[in-house]
């Protein structure tokens, strides 16, 4: 059946085809451009929800592959764990050993790849994970081993070794606690006097007179001098720590230990003074190992964490005038 119009013309006494309008025919092509996106819509929809390219079935199969993967991950992260929690056990047992004393606390703050975070993560960034936690984990085995050969024989220090830690001068001389008081370090410095450049044999403790001044390490007094003299280290005492380490403790105002005496680390030995070529009270500390003087603050470690201890070398190292 014909779908087209007619009318009846009056004029020719004939029925004659109609002729559409504008609004008729922007309804049809409407009506066709809607069908035809409604055809495309789904055919998408099929394709998408039926049919798998080359690419979505590698995806899936590597996929696959790491959902198999992550029991074996999270079995060798706890073994990792394991490993960190008994490192750091050996850690601070050694430490308590040699400094006696606790561990600071670190304050560094915790690795982002958790072990919840790595197993829970999607397939992508697991695999990201992945990569990082492979060339960590061989590193971090690779340590360990050297490591636990290490504590192992370490934690178990012979009286010889012992006493070699002993004689490191780990301590500062004088309370200082806001590390406030080192105000010149080691090395190239200003002289007070004739203001050129001078090799600053030690490090200068600036501190009010009177205030108590402790020997470093465990040791023999070798040396105690007494001066009139506003010149050189005026009093001045040098301590023997052996294997190589000696203390000097100079421009006190009062000695109190002898010649010959054996002291350990902590002992009062002396009092902050300005005797000798000094411009104000302080104590000028200098480390001594075979011979030649060497940086004190290096060794300035105990009772500090690492942080603190980097304060200090900092301030060590300012280029400014010491006070000797």
């Amino acid at each position: 059946m014909s779908n087209f119009k007619y009318h009846y013309n009056p004029k020719t006494c004939q029925y004659e085809r109609a002729r559409w309008d504008v609004k008729e025919i922007l309804w049809y092509v409407a009506g066709l451009v809607t069908l035809g996106l409604l055809f495309c819509g789904a055919m998408i929809f099929a394709h998408d929800s039926f049919i798998e390219t080359e690419t979505e079935r590698i995806l899936r199969a590597e996929n696959q592959v790491l959902e198999k993967h992550k029991p074996v991950l999270e079995e060798q992260l706890t073994t990792v764990e394991a490993t960190l929690v008994s490192l750091k056990e050996d850690d601070k047992a050694l430490y308590t050993k040699v400094f006696n004393s606790d561990l600071p606390q670190s304050e560094t703050s915790a690795s982002t790849l958790t072990k919840e975070k790595i197993l829970l993560a999607d397939a992508a960034g697991f695999k990201d994970m992945m990569e990082i936690l492979k060339s960590k984990s061989e590193a971090l085995q690779k340590t360990s081993a050297k490591s636990n050969a290490f504590f192992g024989n370490t934690t178990h220090i012979t009286k010889d070794q012992f006493d070699i830690m002993g004689s490191i001068p780990s301590t500062q001389p004088v309370a200082n606690t806001q590390l406030d008081l080192l105000v010149s370090g080691f090395g190239e410095r200003i002289n007070p006097f004739h203001k050129g450049n001078y090799k600053h044999p030690g490090v200068d403790f600036a501190a009010a007179r009177g205030t108590e001044v402790s020997v470093t390490a465990n040791g023999k007094v070798i040396t105690v001098s007494r001066t009139t003299l506003q010149a050189g280290y005026g009093n001045y005492i040098d301590v023997d720590h052996g294997h190589g380490f000696v203390t000097r403790y100079a421009h006190l105002e009062e000695i109190k230990v002898q010649r010959g005496q054996n002291v350990s680390k902590g002992t009062v030995i002396g009092t902050v003074g300005s005797s000798g070529g000094s411009t104000a009270p302080h104590l000028h500390y200098e480390v001594i190992r075979e011979g030649e003087p060497v940086d004190p603050a290096r060794y300035l470690m105990e009772g500090l964490s690492s942080e603190q201890h980097m304060k200090l070398l900092k301030l060590s190292s300012k280029q400014n005038q010491s006070l000797d």
